[in-house]
C-alpha cells in the first residue's frame, strides 16, 4: 500500500489511487509515504468530520518522534469550533461575518485618525495592539454590546498601499501562526495557544508554509469554497496532493454540494430585502433589476403557497418548465436568463450595501438567484432533479406549513473528475470501499481511471463471529409474515441475550425499529440489560452515547442495548472502542425507501450504466455501505472481539436479490449462515470456547507480511538493543538473500509512537537496500529490540 501510494505521487499526472483498507490496516500511515515521495508538493488531507483531525495530528507527531523529519501541519475547521466568541452567538457564521465587517471599519477609521496625527506616508502602519485607549475600550465590551471582534482586531493591522488603506495580518498573528506550524496544536488546545488572536486567522497563516493542510470536504469539492480557500492559503492545485479519508462518503457530499435548496422563509426575507433597498437601488440605476425582483419574488411565493395548500410532506417531483412559466410567464417576451442575471446583480449590490452599513452579510435574494440559476440544470440535465416538500409545525394551537424547493444532483462524477483533474495526484482511502470497482464507476463514470488495491482484514479472525440469517428478511412482501417475524425475533433474542456486554441493533428505518421495540425491550430486561434509543434530535446523541459507553464498562452492573438506524446518527464516525461494544446486528438490507424520487435515481443510473450496474450503484451500493459501516463499529483495534450479525438472507445469497458477492472477502469467507434458533447456539458456543487471539505486532500498525496456509515464519534472530551499524549489516544480508523475511520487534505491546514503520526506515536506509528486502511491513523500536523471521514453506 505505502509503496503504491508513493509511486502514484511520483507519477503525478492527476493520477488516482483508491485503497480499500479495513480498520487496522494503518490507512493513516499512508501520509508518511506521501511525505517521503513528494517533491515540492503540499498535501491536503480531506476529512468529513472534525473528530478525524486528531488522528492525522497523531500521525504527524509519530513521524516527528521517530525520524529526523519535522513536517509542518495546519488545519482549518468551521468557525463554530474555533471562534473565540462562539458561545455569544446564535449563528456563529452570521455573527462572525458581521463583527468582521465592523472590525474592518473600525480599523479603517483608526488608521485615518492615526494618519491625521502621525502624518501620511507610504510607511504608515497602524497596529491596534499598541493603541492602549482602543484596547481599554473594546476589552470592557460585553456580550451583545460588541462594536468589533477583539480577536480579529488584534490579528490585523492597517497600512497604506498606493494611497489606499489596506489590511494584513499583524506581526503577532504571524508569530502565532508560525508557532502552530512549529508545534502540533490540537483543536482543544487552540484557544489557549492563540490567546488574544483569532484562531481561524492564525490557522490560515500556519497553512501558508505547511507540508500538510487538513481541510473538510466542502473546502475542496465546492468550487466557490475551494477557489477562495486555495487563494487564501496559497495552495496551487497542480502542486497539491489530495488524501481523501472516509472516501466512501465523497459521492453523497459532492451531490449535496451540487444541489440547491430554496425555503419559503428565504423568499419572504428576499422580498423584505428588496423593499428595504428600493430607494438605494433606484439611486444606483438598477430600475430594471428592481422591476424584475418585484415581479419574480411574489410569483415564487404564490407558487409555494399553492404547495402549502396541498400539504404533501413527502418529496415530490415538480416540473421545472411549468415552474418557469409560472414565475416568468407574465413577460410578453420571455428572457429568463436575463431576468435571473438582473436578480443576481441586484443581490450583489444589496450585499455590498449591507456590508458598508455593518449589516449581516447573509443574503436571501442571492439564494433565490442561485436557485433560479440551478433551475436551468434541472431543465436540461437528467442528473438534476427538481423536488418539492412541505413541512408542518405546531406552535401553540396553530399549525404552520412551509414549502421547500430543491434542485438535487444525482451524479457526482463530473465534479469529482473536475477536482481530481486539477490536482497533482489523489489518494482515496476507506474501510468500506466494497466493491471498489463500483465506487470507481460511481465517482469517475468509468473503470480504469484509478489504481485500486484491496487489503485483507488485519484483525485476527478468532476475535470475531460473523453470522448471517438463512431465512429472515425485511423485504416489504414478507415484512409482516408471521414466520418471518418469528425468525427475526429469534435472531434478536439470540444476539441481545447471548452476547455479553454492550450490543447495538441497527434497523433499516425508525418504523422497523418501532415494530421490534417490544421484543428487544423484553429480551434485554430478561438478560439484565438496559435499552438505549437513538434520539431523533442530534443534540441528544452525545448524552445517550455517554450513558451507553458507561454501561459497557466492566464495573457496570447493567450492560446496554442500543437500538439505532443504519445510516443514522450512531452508525458511522463514532469510535466504540474497548468494552464499549461487543456486538453489532443489522436487521435487514438498509435500502433507501422505494419512492418516486428513488425510482428516478435508479432510472438515471440504469440508462447510464445498464440495468444491473446502474441499479447496483443507485440502490444497492449505498445500502451495502450502511450495513458495513454499522458492523465496523465493533472491531476498532486488533485485540478487540465481538459478534457481527447480518439479519437478512440477501446477505447470504448470490445473484438475484442477493448481495453476498459484494461483501468483503474476509466476511464472505468467515460467514456462518444460520436460522434464528441456530444463531443462539452458535453465539453461545463462541462465547464459551473462543479465546481472544494474541495480537502480533504487525496487525497494530501497517500491513502483515502476506503468507499463505503453506508458509510459516521461522525465528532466526532475536536481539536486544542493537546499534544502527549492526542492523544495517543484518538488513544487507537479508537484502542479498533470495528468501523472504519478516522484520519486527520482540515486544508486541510497544506503543505505536515508539515504533518506526517501513516509510520511516527509508529515512535510515537506501531505497535500493530496502526495496530488495521484500518486507511488506516492519516496526523497529527506536532501533531497539529486533527479531528477524524467515518465511518458508511448511514441510508438514
Amino acid at each position: 500500500m505505502l509503496e503504491a501510494a508513493a509511486e502514484i505521487v511520483r507519477t503525478g499526472g492527476h493520477s488516482v489511487f483508491m485503497v480499500d483498507a479495513p480498520t487496522g490496516s494503518g490507512k493513516t500511515s499512508i501520509l508518511s509515504a506521501l511525505l517521503a515521495a513528494r517533491n515540492d508538493q503540499q498535501i491536503v488531507v480531506v476529512l468529513r468530520t472534525v473528530s478525524q483531525v486528531s488522528i492525522y495530528l497523531d500521525e504527524i507527531k509519530k513521524i516527528r518522534q521517530n525520524t529526523n523529519k519535522r513536517p509542518r501541519v495546519a488545519y482549518l475547521v468551521g468557525k463554530a469550533k474555533t471562534c473565540q466568541l462562539r458561545d455569544e452567538m446564535d449563528s456563529v457564521y452570521m455573527g462572525c461575518d458581521l463583527l468582521k465587517i465592523m472590525t474592518r471599519q473600525l480599523l479603517e477609521s483608526k488608521m485615518r485618525e492615526y494618519m491625521y496625527l502621525a502624518g501620511r506616508s507610504q510607511d504608515t502602519v497602524y497596529d491596534p495592539s499598541k493603541d492602549e485607549s482602543l484596547l481599554e475600550l473594546i476589552m470592557d465590551e460585553r456580550e451583545g454590546e460588541r462594536s468589533c471582534c477583539p480577536y480579529y482586531l488584534l490579528s490585523k493591522e492597517a497600512y497604506l498601499l498606493d494611497g489606499e488603506i489596506k489590511f494584513r495580518s499583524s506581526r503577532k498573528a504571524q508569530e502565532v501562526g508560525r508557532a502552530i506550524g512549529d508545534n502540533i496544536i490540537y483543536l482543544d488546545e487552540l484557544d489557549e495557544h492563540c490567546g488574544d488572536m483569532c484562531p481561524y486567522e492564525a490557522m490560515a497563516l500556519s497553512a501558508e508554509d505547511a507540508d500538510v493542510v487538513i481541510l473538510n470536504y466542502n473546502h475542496v469539492f465546492d468550487d466557490t469554497y475551494r477557489d477562495a480557500m486555495y487563494n487564501w492559503l496559497g495552495l496551487d492545485p497542480e502542486k497539491t496532493i489530495l488524501l481523501i479519508d472516509e472516501a466512501h462518503n465523497l459521492g453523497d457530499t459532492v451531490r449535496a454540494v451540487n444541489s440547491d435548496v430554496l425555503s419559503q422563509f428565504s423568499v419572504k426575507k428576499a422580498i423584505k430585502e428588496v423593499e428595504s433597498s428600493r430607494m438605494k437601488a433606484r439611486k444606483a440605476g438598477l430600475n430594471k433589476s428592481l422591476a424584475v425582483a418585484e415581479q419574480i419574488l411574489p410569483r415564487i411565493m404564490k407558487f409555494m403557497e399553492k404547495m402549502n395548500e396541498k400539504g404533501t410532506s413527502s418529496e415530490e417531483w415538480f416540473d421545472p418548465h411549468m415552474f418557469s412559466d409560472f414565475v416568468f410567464g407574465e413577460s410578453l417576451v420571455r428572457e429568463d436568463d436575463r431576468m435571473v442575471a438582473e436578480l443576481m446583480n441586484l443581490g450583489d449590490v444589496i450585499a455590498r450595501q449591507k456590508e458598508s452599513g455593518s449589516e449581516s452579510s447573509e443574503m436571501h435574494l442571492q439564494k433565490v438567484g442561485d436557485f433560479l440559476f440551478m433551475l436551468n440544470f434541472a431543465k436540461n440535465d437528467e442528473a438534476y432533479v427538481p423536488l418539492k416538500y412541505t413541512d408542518k409545525r405546531q406552535v401553540g394551537g396553530n399549525t404552520y406549513t412551509s414549502t421547500t424547493l430543491e434542485i438535487r444532483n444525482l451524479d457526482p462524477s463530473l465534479q469529482i473528475e473536475s477536482v481530481v483533474g486539477q490536482h497533482h495526484a489523489t489518494i482515496m482511502i476507506s474501510g468500506t470501499f466494497s466493491p471498489p470497482e463500483a465506487y470507481e464507476l460511481y465517482y469517475f463514470a468509468k473503470n480504469g481511471r484509478a489504481t485500486i488495491i484491496t487489503l485483507p482484514n488485519q484483525f485476527p479472525p478468532e476475535n470475531r463471529l460473523v453470522l448471517t440469517a438463512s431465512r429472515a428478511t425485511t423485504q416489504s412482501s414478507l415484512r409482516d409474515d408471521r414466520d418471518n417475524v418469528t425468525e427475526i425475533q429469534q435472531h434478536l433474542e439470540a444476539f441481545i441475550a447471548g452476547v455479553p456486554g454492550n450490543v447495538v441493533v441497527y434497523f433499516t428505518s425508525y418504523n422497523l425499529l418501532n415494530q421490534y421495540m417490544d421484543i428487544c425491550t423484553t429480551v434485554a430486561k430478561a438478560a439484565g440489560k438496559q435499552i438505549y434509543l437513538e434520539p431523533r434530535d442530534s443534540k441528544e446523541v452525545s448524552s445517550v452515547l455517554a450513558r451507553f459507553f458507561q454501561a459497557g464498562l466492566k464495573s457496570a452492573t447493567k450492560p446496554g442495548v442500543l437500538l439505532a438506524v443504519a445510516g443514522g446518527k450512531m452508525s458511522e464516525g463514532i469510535d466504540y472502542r474497548g468494552e464499549a461494544l461487543k456486538g453489532a446486528m443489522v436487521v435487514g438490507l438498509p435500502l433507501t425507501a422505494y419512492t418516486e424520487i428513488q425510482k428516478t435515481v435508479n432510472e438515471y443510473y440504469k440508462s447510464k450504466y445498464g440495468n444491473k450496474q446502474g441499479m447496483f450503484i443507485a440502490y444497492t451500493l449505498p445500502a451495502m455501505n450502511r450495513a458495513l459501516q454499522a458492523l465496523g463499529r465493533v472491531h476498532r483495534a486488533a485485540d478487540e472481539d465481538g459478534v457481527l450479525v447480518l439479519c437478512d438472507f440477501r446477505f447470504a445469497s448470490k445473484g438475484g436479490m442477493g448481495v453476498r458477492e459484494y461483501l468483503p472477502d474476509w466476511m464472505d469467507r468467515e460467514m456462518k449462515v444460520c436460522s434464528g434458533r441456530e444463531s443462539a447456539q452458535l453465539i453461545a458456543d463462541w462465547v464459551k470456547h473462543h479465546k481472544r487471539a494474541e495480537v502480533p505486532l504487525e496487525t497494530k500498525g501497517l500491513l502483515n507480511v502476506e503468507t499463505d496456509n503453506n508458509e510459516v515464519q521461522e525465528p532466526i534472530l532475536q536481539t536486544g538493543k542493537i546499534k544502527k551499524t549492526r542492523l544495517l549489516n543484518i538488513l544487507a544480508k537479508i537484502a542479498r538473500s533470495k528468501e523472504r523475511f519478516y522484520l519486527g520487534t520482540i515486544n508486541n505491546q510497544l506503543k505505536k509512537e515508539d515504533r518506526l514503520d517501513s516509510t520511516q526506515l527509508k529515512e535510515m536506509f537506501t531505497d535500493e537496500d530496502f526495496s530488495r528486502l521484500g518486507l511488506k511491513a516492519c516496526y523497529v523500536h527506536s532501533i531497539g529490540e529486533v527479531e528477524v523471521k524467515r518465511i518458508r514453506k511448511n514441510d508438514k
